[in-house]
């Protein structure tokens, strides 16, 4: 059987030279035909239509249909589809159909597609992504919207500042710089997929149960492969040694009612921290964490200095693009955990994992993913070590200039810090990130080069206005000022002194606390159990004067009956004294505890002034 003749299946440059062979009278048409093996008619054609002055195109035309847009309009809705794909709000794939509709309608451009749907069809779809294989279908990964604003370039910057700072001060080799990072493991494991016949319908897999327990572990590893035995939290109210069976070696196991992570266990994987590192004033280690409350108390900060142990916390909502643990650790170890879980559930069948199952599990999977590349990576990939702090390019802010909101900064860090503390940003770098955003919001940043066209402009904005891209400032009326964090050392002296005056209004507050549960304690069990000729005083003292508005009549000083049964509001004893009625909270005061006004208004206690 006679093989079937391919179609077009010359090149275009073969047909230009073989047309200039034939114009310049080198070759006939015969043999220009047949020395490049073009079909002597389409030479013949292409020539005719020459010699009339017509625009020949030597590429081959195959059917009577052409492609509905040309390549500078697909060239745009590339250069669209990944403007929108870098800002965290691509395009699914009945939006892009329908953007190819209704761009192919108001170009007025002649299109076969269906307008019922008001939608492009499949075949235009399989054809567009075989022209541009840059372009993919793809499963998104969830990022929240504080992930995608708070990675900023200003907050970046400060933490590159701040890195840099230490760097340049301490000198820190690879095998002193750590990151630590928790994480949670459950019983109830994540299932992978699985092999199983077509024809059913739902795929089963057992699990321990409904709902698992979060256990919360810490792991820290360095930049050169060094990793610190993890550290477990317990949903516990006491902690069992049997919590602990086949754990890896060294590691430590606590009870926590709901197990977080607090300052008084993160004080305890210090001193762990500090066991395996052995830090000292010419050989210190920096250590990166994020911002959690458990990481930066006072006696957190105070240990870390008295032990040259030096902490730098990363910007808030920025630690999966910052933290080497999240990069490269965190993913690979959850895999190993669902495998091995899937595993024991195999081999122990009947069984369900339990919390003292859990340990070990974290054990197989930690001995398998806890490699010399994967740490190496985690600290490369972040910009850490080797440090580079150009690591990040425009593209990667495109998320956070869709709010065109510039950076606040902190009132309560900008006051307390100082020179020595990380750099501040300027007000040029503010002003130059507004002229960024704005710029970033009216003209996208685009992955591959603009069509050099003078209609590409005009274009661009026809498809800016099908498909506007995002831009949350335009239905946010009122910039909401609010307290901001960012990357902190937090050893520094300046963070130290702003931790003793959060420490002691915390202390304060506490204080006022107990204050007042006492009082209200006393209150309760015999302030208010007065009788006879106090309770007329009482009535009296509540009845509003006439003449003037929200205030109280309250009787001079009287005497009350069953005094050994009434305690002072002030200074919570009994004593046969004259007394007063506070008109707020109905209390009874000594006359010599109280502050009697002498406008003869209504008297308040002290108790009801200070609260």
């Amino acid at each position: 059987m006679e093989e079937k003749k391919k179609k077009g299946s010359w090149e275009s440059q073969s047909l230009q030279t073989a047309i200039d062979k034939v114009l310049s009278k080198k070759l006939s048409v015969r043999q220009a035909a047949m020395q490049y093996n073009i079909p002597k008619s389409t030479i013949h054609d292409k020539i005719k239509a020459i010699n009339r002055g017509e625009e020949v195109t030597m590429k081959p035309k195959l059917g009577r249909f052409t492609s509905t847009f040309s390549a500078e309009y697909e060239q745009v809705l590339v250069d669209h589809i990944k403007d929108l794909s870098n800002r965290c709000m691509p395009l699914m794939k009945k939006e892009f159909l329908k953007l190819a509709y209704d761009l192919a309608e108001t170009m007025k451009i002649p299109h076969r597609f269906n307008k019922e749907k008001g939608s492009a069809g499949k075949h235009f779809y399989y054809d567009f992504m075989k022209k541009h294989s840059d372009i993919s279908l793809r499963a998104p990964e969830s990022t929240s919207m504080m992930r995608a604003v708070g990675f900023n370039k200003p907050q970046v910057d400060i933490f590159y500042d701040n890195l840099e700072k230490l760097m340049q001060q301490y000198k820190f080799t690879p095998s002193r710089i750590y990151n630590c990072d928790e994480t949670g493991v459950s019983c109830v494991h994540k299932h992978q997929k699985v092999l199983a016949p077509k024809a059913i319908r739902q795929v089963g897999k057992l699990t321990s149960a409904e709902r698992g327990k979060n256990i919360t572990v810490l792991f820290c590893m360095s930049a050169n492969g060094h990793y610190i035995p993890p550290f477990f939290v317990f949903p516990r109210q006491r902690m069992n040694e049997r919590l602990m069976m086949n754990a890896p070696g060294e590691s430590i196991g606590v009870a926590q009612p709901k197990g977080w992570m607090n300052s008084d266990f993160f004080l305890q994987y210090l001193r762990i921290f500090m066991k395996h590192t052995q830090p000292t004033k010419e050989n210190p280690v920096l250590l990166l964490l994020d911002g959690h409350c458990s990481h930066k108390t006072l006696a957190v900060i105070n240990f870390c200095r008295e032990n040259h142990i030096h902490l730098m916390s990363s910007p808030p909502h920025t630690t999966h693009k910052l933290q080497p643990l999240d990069r490269t650790f965190m993913k690979p170890f959850k895999d190993a955990y669902s495998q091995r879980c899937d595993l024991w559930m195999r081999t122990n069948a009947g069984r369900r994992i339990t919390d003292y199952d859990i340990a070990g599990l974290v054990k197989d999977a930690f001995i398998k993913v806890a490699r010399l590349d994967i740490a190496v990576s985690g600290f490369k990939c972040t910009g850490i070590h080797p440090f580079d702090r150009h690591l990040f390019s425009d593209i990667d802010y495109l998320a956070a200039d869709m709010t065109n909101i510039p950076l606040e900064q902190t009132e309560t860090s900008s006051n307390a810090l100082n020179n020595e503390q990380a750099v501040v940003i300027s007000n040029s770098i503010v002003e130059e990130q507004m002229k960024e955003s704005e710029q970033s919001i009216s003209e996208p940043i685009n992955t591959s080069p603009k069509p050099s066209t003078s209609s590409a402009p005009d274009l661009v904005q026809i498809i800016h206005n099908l498909s506007p891209l995002p831009d949350a400032a335009k239905k946010r009326t009122a910039a909401r000022k609010r307290k901001s964090e960012r990357s902190e050392i937090l050893t520094s002296s300046p963070y130290k002194k702003l931790a003793e005056e959060k420490e002691n209004e915390k202390n304060t507050k506490d204080k006022k606390k107990e204050i007042k549960s006492k009082i209200e304690v006393a209150l309760g069990g015999k302030g208010k159990q007065t009788k006879g000729k106090s309770v007329d005083k009482r009535k009296e003292a509540t009845k509003v004067k006439p003449n003037e508005k929200k205030r109280r009549e309250v009787e001079p000083l009287t005497e009350i009956s069953n005094t050994n049964k009434t305690i002072c509001v002030v200074c919570l004893e009994t004593s046969e004294e004259d007394w007063i009625q506070c008109s707020s909270c109905l209390g009874w005061v000594h006359e010599a505890c109280a502050d009697i006004p002498e406008s003869g208004d209504g008297y308040i206690c002290d108790r009801c002034r200070l609260f």
